[in-house]
């Protein structure tokens, strides 16, 4: 099967949870790429501020603005690859997989070597409209709860493994230090922040699982997507989902 083919990924009945998720390693971006993205979506609200449609076009500012994040982290040009390590890979494809039908169904996942991409759909039923204030986080609870408990269930078996890996990864950079210079806590693995948008409707759908199953391709990884390991295969997990002819 060459890389334009994909498996189709059976569509929600309901797009009410359905959230598209992207976590990233700590350094993987400098701050001031982030805020520069920011202050660009700030702008773009005040223009917005007066208008009946605010919400979808804010809306396709996030997906805009995310292209130019995800393009920044396929270049690795900061921070660390680490994910490219199986061993460190398997434990975040193991938690998420762990996790999957208790705290959310797992549509679609993509490891890459700095950020990993998910495809969700919340269990609980979307009661509260996610705002859009923020570029990156959105501010609802079930789904902060949901990356937080990723980051947690993986950051001290990622750390462990780096340690065992020691001869070919600094672990300094898991160490802050007091201004005496003595090690004051260790650092963390993953950034606090994500950058999630709901997915609204099948044409969405569609085009988040080609992309996470071609982002591998498009980042130079591989030549073919089925040759990238760190990801899911493309199956129905749940009744929630609605079969396709």
């Amino acid at each position: 099967m060459n890389s334009s083919a994909f498996p189709t990924l059976p569509a929600p009945h309901s797009f009410k949870g359905v959230f598209f998720v992207t976590l990233r390693l700590r350094e993987a971006l400098p701050e001031s790429f982030l805020q520069n993205l920011g202050l660009q979506y700030y702008t773009r609200q005040l223009e917005l501020a007066r208008h009946a449609d605010s919400t979808e076009q804010l809306h396709q500012t996030r997906k805009r603005l995310f292209a130019r994040f995800d393009a920044a982290l396929d270049l690795e040009k900061y921070g660390h690859d680490y994910l490219r390590e199986p061993r460190l890979a398997q434990i975040v494809s193991d938690a998420l997989k762990r996790l999957d039908g208790s705290m959310y169904d797992l549509l679609a996942y993509s490891i890459m070597p700095n950020h990993v991409h998910l495809l969700i759909n919340l269990r609980p039923t979307l009661t509260v409209e996610p705002t859009l204030d923020d570029l990156e986080s959105l501010l609802y609870r079930p789904l902060r709860d949901i990356i937080s408990e990723i980051q947690n269930a993986t950051e001290a078996p990622l750390k462990k493994v780096l340690r065992l890996l020691g001869e070919h990864i600094d672990p300094g950079i898991f160490q802050k230090h007091s201004l005496n210079g003595e090690v004051k806590s260790a650092g963390k693995f993953w950034h606090e922040r994500s950058f999630d948008f709901r997915v609204l409707d099948v044409e969405e759908f569609e085009k988040i699982g080609h992309f996470l199953l071609q982002n591998p391709v498009k980042a130079g990884l591989v030549s073919n997507w089925e040759d990238w390991p760190f990801r899911s295969e493309v199956r129905i997990q749940s009744n929630s989902l609605a079969q396709q002819p």
